[in-house]
């Protein structure tokens, strides 16, 4: 049976979407919205959306979004977002199940479903995107006040998880470190990688012969996502300079915006390669400039399991990636055969990879196409459908209790 033919089991059933903003700017955002929407028209669940912040480049329509606050418009702890959900909250038509998305959404909906009467609290299923270990570290690198944030974090969360009815994670791997972060007598930790239209974007972008480089005078190698810390892109402009030594015209496309733009092209500047590295900022539709390109690399120190190399093994490119702890190998598996994994922060290996896929077309070639055929593990009706039977037992839970 065809997934889009998939049997009407949610109808009657409500989901209340809680994620940070519903914008297709980041990928955790992108990985919710392919969800939630599948669960709605193939699963038939009804859906209310909620965001946080109000998107930049919306996915949902307007007249079906609550917007819980304004920039800049705060309160203590976030009570008004608190209480404007648990408005949300009395008034969905029941059966519903609150449907929160990343670690802020997930404690932000557990409060707010805490302070309803508790015969019309919700089952809640979250969805933590990210690798939890990390996101909870007490790290002083990143300064007191992300200290500080993280000693208030730390306990909350770990409340409103075993406080859930389940909680799904996009890897075993991150699977496995909620389990050992939420300790004996831990709700269901079920793992449900991300979605990828793979059938999509490969007939958008027919698999083509890799062996030969766009420009070999100048190949192209391309990254996207948020330019943050845990993005590591600083790494792959090292790289990069190293990569010169052999490919001398060798560029870098980073496709992508964030509050560490400025001092990765201060980092370029300072290492003779900012004439070669292109920022060109946010792209709505990056899959055309990322296609074009001869290596694909993610360079991120921390993933959960990331949509960013989703989409380029769907296009068929042959890519390299840091070994974070949760993600990349369990898309690119460990035998070499769909692409490369180097250490995280290691520059040389790095390097060496990149160095090595633009100079063998034969091993670009046979990786492009094992990346494409890897890319349909990854449909989102085997994703929708993994979703719904953890959706319905709780529902039955729920009535149960």
């Amino acid at each position: 049976m065809d997934d889009r033919e998939a049997p009407v089991v949610g109808q009657g059933v409500s989901l209340v979407g809680v994620v940070g903003t519903i914008d297709r700017v980041a990928g955790a955002q992108k990985a919710y919205w392919a969800i939630s929407s599948a669960l709605r028209d193939r699963h038939g669940f009804g859906l209310v959306q909620v965001s946080q912040l109000p998107p930049l480049e919306p996915l949902a329509d307007d007249r079906d979004l609550h917007v819980l606050r304004t920039p800049g418009r705060r309160s203590l702890l976030g009570l008004r977002q608190i209480l404007a959900l648990r408005r949300i909250l009395y008034a969905v038509k029941r059966p519903a199940i609150l449907f929160p998305f990343q670690l802020d959404a997930n404690i932000l909906a557990s409060l707010a479903n805490a302070l309803l009467p508790g015969r019309l609290r919700l089952p809640v299923v979250a969805n933590e995107r990210a690798n939890i270990r990390t996101r909870t570290a007490l790290n002083l690198e990143r300064g007191w006040g992300w200290m500080f944030r993280i000693s208030l974090v730390r306990p909350w969360s770990r409340w409103c998880y075993r406080r859930s009815a389940a909680v799904v994670c996009n890897s075993e791997a991150n699977a496995e470190q909620m389990r050992a972060f939420l300790g004996a007598g831990h709700p269901p930790v079920v793992a449900i990688p991300n979605p990828v239209p793979a059938e999509e974007i490969q007939e958008r972008f027919p698999e083509r012969d890799r062996s030969a480089l766009g420009d070999p005078g100048a190949p192209v190698i391309a990254g996207h996502g948020r330019l943050y810390h845990e993005k590591g892109w600083e790494i792959l402009i090292r790289a990069l300079a190293r990569v010169r030594e052999e490919f001398p015209g060798a560029r870098l496309r980073i496709l992508g915006e964030g509050m560490k733009r400025a001092e990765m092209e201060s980092l370029a500047e300072s290492l003779g390669v900012r004439a070669c590295c292109d920022f060109p900022g946010f792209i709505a539709d990056p899959l055309p400039s990322l296609e074009a390109a001869d290596v694909y690399v993610l360079a991120s120190r921390s993933e959960g399991m990331p949509n960013s190399l989703l989409e380029a093994i769907a296009l068929g490119l042959p890519c390299v990636s840091t070994d974070c702890a949760t993600g990349p190998s369990e898309i690119l598996g460990r035998d070499e055969n769909i692409g490369r994994l180097v250490p995280v922060d290691g520059v040389d290996e790095m390097a060496g990879a990149i160095v090595e896929l633009l100079g063998n077309g034969e091993t670009r070639h046979a990786l492009g196409r094992a990346a494409r055929r890897r890319a349909q593990d990854f449909q989102i009706g085997a994703c929708a459908s993994a979703y719904t039977d953890v959706l319905c037992e709780s529902v039955a839970d729920d009535s149960v209790g």
